[in-house]
C-alpha cells in the first residue's frame, strides 16, 4: 500500500531531512525540507508516535524557516533556530529571527535569544546563534555554535568570531566553550 505524504501532513513541496523522537512525550519530530524546482523554507512538524497524521509547531509563515533541531530525552521540549528569508536575484538570503523553545505538551514556543537579545560574554557586542549542536538531558542547557563580533575601532570592517557556546537556558547566559577557526560548518 502506497501512502501519499498528503494523508500523513506532510505539505506539497516538502521532503523529509531530519527525524528526532522525544520519549517523555512519545512525540515524532520531523524537519522538513524543500524538493523538487521550488525553493521553499524547511519546516518542523510533530506527530504523538500513535497518530498518523503530523501538524505543524505554529503557524505557517512564508519564508520563515524553522530549523536546526534538538530534543531534551528526558524532558518535552524542542529547541529551534527560525530565520526569514527573502529572494535576491539568483539566491535566497536570510535574517536570523531567534532561537525558540517548543514545549511539546502544551504547544508554546518561546523566544530565548534573537537579534539583540543575546547576553555575550565581553568583548563582544553583537552576535547570533548559527546552529544548535545538542540540549542536555534535562533541557536546561544548550550548546551552540555562533558568531560574534567586537566593537568597531574604526568604524569599517568588523571580523567575526565562530564560537561553540554553552547557553545556560534558565538564565540566557552564553559561556564560550572554544572558539572555532576556520569555521566549514
Amino acid at each position: 500500500m502506497t501512502i501519499e505524504w498528503g494523508e500523513i501532513g506532510i505539505p506539497k513541496g516538502y521532503g523529509p531531512y531530519r527525524l528526532l523522537y522525544n520519549p517523555p512525550s512519545g512525540t515524532v519530530i520531523a524537519e522538513l525540507r524543500s524538493i523538487g524546482e521550488e525553493f521553499l523554507p524547511n519546516k518542523v512538524l510533530i506527530r504523538h508516535k500513535d497518530s498518523p497524521k503530523y501538524g505543524p509547531i505554529g503557524p505557517d509563515q512564508p519564508m520563515v524557516s524553522s530549523e536546526s533541531l534538538v530534543t531534551a530525552l528526558s524532558h518535552p521540549t524542542l529547541f529551534y533556530l527560525s530565520h526569514e528569508l527573502r529572494k535576491q536575484e539568483s539566491t535566497y538570503a536570510g535574517r536570523w529571527l531567534g532561537l525558540y523553545s517548543f514545549d511539546i505538551e502544551n504547544g508554546t514556543s518561546v523566544k530565548l535569544a534573537g537579534p539583540g537579545l543575546l547576553s555575550l560574554p565581553s568583548p563582544y557586542v553583537e552576535g547570533w546563534v548559527t546552529g544548535i549542536v545538542d540540549v542536555s538531558a534535562d533541557a536546561a542547557e544548550l550548546y551552540l555554535t555562533m558568531g560574534m563580533m567586537e566593537p568597531s575601532s574604526s568604524g569599517g570592517f568588523r571580523a567575526v568570531d565562530h564560537y561553540l557556546a554553552r547557553m545556560d537556558v534558565p538564565t540566557r547566559g552564553i559561556h564560550l566553550v572554544t572558539r572555532l577557526r576556520g569555521v566549514f560548518f
